[in-house]
């Protein structure tokens, strides 16, 4: 049996997005971009004989890393291949020795990321609401920077590669304590990461509603909040649906999560 894990070639990407697609899971173009050229490093195929049954990304940041985008094609499913692609990944990471691995898990995969020591500290709840379009966002006083610190406080570790990585074509949304990015797409718009260090609930409101009114008419606004932010109510008030969740595992040193309302993507990137 010929099985290799490389990095994918140009005819790989139609079929992930295809396989992707199929599995109603969606890749955001920006995340698609920085896979097809910068982070081209972090992302593996794995072919039998010559064609491709599967990828997965293992990204590495400075003290951290995560693992997504783990994706088997239909017809080869239940021969291993996904098993050996998460190996590959977590292998890869733990190269760069970093302080922790970082996925979120559907509850069928669970049980599996728990056999190689990752444990649950939350759980990511996604929402949606359609944009508005009608108002644009006043300028924030924050810079970027102000965002990666908030973060780095945040998570317990520095995010500043991620965030920069996000950053090109992105709105830098401020609610006094609140500091977000509005990622702008041709497919959807995504709120996050977002943080917090106060607790004063009219401010929360407040960038959520301002992301909405930012939002193209007829495209939907994303965002992938922690349960433990406890924004249920708040987030059906303002005209989010809620569309399913998976656990934040996490393997390494034990992280300390204050004020984190949401994942800076759709759980494969951070």
């Amino acid at each position: 049996m010929s099985v290799k894990i490389q990095q994918p070639t140009g005819n790989d990407w139609p079929l992930f997005l295809r396989w992707a697609d199929q599995e109603g899971w969606t890749v955001p173009l920006r995340e698609q971009l920085l896979f097809q050229h910068q982070w081209r490093p972090f992302f593996f195929s794995l072919t039998h004989n010559g064609k491709t049954c599967g990828f997965v990304s293992a990204v590495g940041y400075r003290h951290s890393g995560w693992i997504g985008n783990l994706l088997i094609d239909p017809r080869c499913r239940g021969q291993g291949y996904g098993r050996k692609l998460f190996e590959e990944a977590l292998s890869f990471l733990r190269q760069r020795q970093l302080k922790r691995v970082w996925l979120t898990a559907s509850r069928q995969g669970a049980s599996l990321y728990q056999g190689y020591g990752f444990q649950q500290i939350d759980t990511i709840i996604r929402w949606s609401a359609a944009g508005k379009g009608d108002t644009l966002p006043k300028p924030s006083q924050a810079v970027l920077h102000c965002l990666s610190a908030l973060e780095q406080d945040s998570w317990g570790e520095d995010r500043g590669d991620l965030i920069n990585a996000l950053a090109l074509d992105s709105i830098l949304l401020q609610q006094r304590e609140n500091l977000a990015l509005l990622q702008s797409g041709l497919d959807v718009w995504q709120l996050g990461p977002w943080s917090r260090t106060g607790t004063d609930p009219r401010q929360l409101r407040s960038l959520l509603d301002a992301a909405v009114a930012a939002t193209p008419t007829g495209k939907h606004l994303f965002v992938d909040v922690l349960a433990s932010a406890g924004l249920e109510l708040m987030l059906r008030q303002a005209g989010f649906v809620r569309h399913g969740d998976n656990s934040l595992m996490y393997q390494g040193e034990t992280p300390q999560l204050r004020g984190v309302i949401a994942l800076a993507s759709f759980g494969s990137i951070g």
